[in-house]
């Protein structure tokens, strides 16, 4: 008994070794993308997006770059000012699966930071979503340390508008 207690201790001690070994090679900056902002999904497809989470750039940027590592279908592209007003960036859904989509991006109101709301159907039909914050300008700040915890709880909401309802099977009539 004691035996596997210490193997158990040996394993967890060697997990949390390994753990902060691969911090170091990937970066607190990679860590930080993949774990400080809001992501749903439980597939095997990867992301990467430019601006990067809680990036500070030094001018408002042309475009949003989304590269994912499977064909997904992007359903969902909004980007909201700190103020929650959302910016028209004509975002239309177009049902073709693409691995990197590129969005020019119209002038930006000014704004402290910026909120980036995305989702996409991976190639096995289940819904990847996420949100990442980034600000620009000479004088802009962390938008993390912008962010008030009411701002915070905010996920996604998602777009019922497209749910394809024939994927559901309606209850029989009752009599």
């Amino acid at each position: 008994m004691k035996t596997a207690v210490r193997s158990r201790q040996r394993h967890a001690r060697m997990l949390a070794l390994l753990a902060g070994t691969l911090f170091l090679v990937w970066g607190a900056g990679a860590f930080a993308q993949h774990y400080s902002h809001t992501y749903r999904y439980t597939g095997d497809v990867e992301i990467d997006h430019i601006p990067d989470h809680d990036e500070i750039l030094p001018q408002l940027p042309d475009n949003l770059i989304l590269r994912f590592s499977a064909g997904v279908t992007l359903v969902k592209l909004t980007v909201k000012t700190a103020e929650a007003k959302v910016v028209n960036i004509n975002f239309r859904y177009n049902p073709t699966a693409n691995r990197v989509f590129i969005w020019p991006l119209p002038a930006l109101p000014e704004s402290d930071y910026y909120v980036v709301d995305w989702g996409v159907i991976d190639p096995e039909r289940k819904l990847m979503s996420g949100q990442f914050l980034f600000s620009a300008g000479p004088d802009a700040q962390l938008p993390s340390s912008l962010v008030t915890e009411e701002d915070e709880e905010h996920i996604m909401v998602p777009d019922y508008r497209l749910v394809d309802p024939s994927s559901y099977r309606a209850a029989p009539p009752r009599n």
